[in-house]
C-alpha cells in the first residue's frame, strides 16, 4: 500500500490471513525507515557513514530501510506465493531510487521517489480505463466478478487517488520541514491508501468469491443494478 512498502495495491482482495500478511509487509519496512531516521536525527549517523551529504539521517534511514523492504517483499511472497505486478514495480523502484540516493549521496531521490511511483501507477490505471484494458480487473485475477461499469469506477477512483498522492508528496517535501515529510511519507500516505481500499472493498465485497468461484456472501445480497 504505502510507497515505502513493496505492497502498493493488493494482488487480490484481502481474505483470511492474507490481510495481516500485507499489513506486516507494509508496516514493517515503513516503521524501520521512520525510527531509523528518528534515531539518526537524535544520535547522528555512524562514523563510517559520516561522509554522507544532504540529509544524513534520511540517507542512513534509507540504508537501513533497503534490507527491511527486501525482507517484507520476501515475507509477503513466502506467505502468499504471489506478487502483484504493481507490488513488483514498486519494489524495483524502491531499489533503484534508494540506490541512486546512496550512490550519489543526494536525498532528493528519496523525496521524489513517491512522486514518480504514484504518478506512474495513477497514469497506468487511468490510461487502462481510457484504452479499455482494465488493469485492476486483471490484477484481481478472478477473485471479483463485477459489471464493467463497477470496474471502471473503481479503477478511475484508484487512479485519481494515486495521482493525488503524487501531488501531495511534491507539496509536502518542497514546502514543509524534513521531519514533517518523513512523518507524512511513512504514515500519512499509508493511511490514505488503507482508508481508500477499506472503503472501496466495503462497497464491492458483495462480488467476492472463494477459490472455487462461489460467492462469499449470500447471492440475494447482490444488487449490481445499484452500482454506478
Amino acid at each position: 500500500m504505502s510507497e515505502n512498502s513493496p505492497v502498493v495495491t493488493p494482488s487480490k482482495p484481502p481474505q483470511g490471513g492474507a490481510s495481516w500478511v500485507r499489513l506486516v509487509s507494509d508496516l514493517g519496512p515503513a516503521a524501520v525507515f521512520f525510527f531509523s531516521y528518528q534515531w539518526a536525527e537524535k544520535h547522528g549517523v555512524p562514523s563510517a557513514l559520516a561522509d554522507l551529504t544532504g540529509s544524513q539521517a534520511v540517507l542512513f534511514a534509507t540504508l537501513v530501510f533497503i534490507p527491511a523492504a527486501v525482507a517484507g517483499f520476501a515475507f509477503s511472497y513466502w506467505k502468499e506465493r504471489t506478487v502483484s505486478p504493481m507490488g513488483l514495480f514498486t519494489f524495483v523502484m524502491i531499489g533503484v531510487f534508494s540506490g541512486l540516493a546512496l550512490w550519489l549521496k543526494n536525498d532528493i531521490f528519496i523525496k521524489m521517489r513517491p512522486t514518480l511511483v504514484y504518478s506512474l501507477i495513477g497514469l497506468i490505471l487511468l490510461g487502462s480505463v481510457a484504452f479499455k484494458r482494465n488493469v485492476l480487473k486483471a490484477l484481481f485475477s478472478g477473485a471479483l466478478h463485477m459489471p464493467e461499469a463497477v470496474w471502471r469506477g473503481l479503477t478511475l477512483r484508484a487512479g485519481l487517488m494515486y495521482v493525488s498522492l503524487a501531488v501531495i508528496n511534491e507539496v509536502v517535501w518542497r514546502t514543509q520541514p524534513l521531519q514533517t515529510w518523513v512523518t507524512y511519507n511513512t504514515w500519512g500516505d499509508m493511511a490514505i491508501n488503507m482508508i481508500f481500499w477499506i472503503v472501496n472493498f466495503a462497497f464491492i465485497a458483495k462480488y467476492l468469491t472463494d477459490p472455487e468461484g462461489n460467492p462469499l456472501l449470500d447471492p440475494a445480497d447482490k444488487s449490481p443494478d445499484k452500482e454506478t
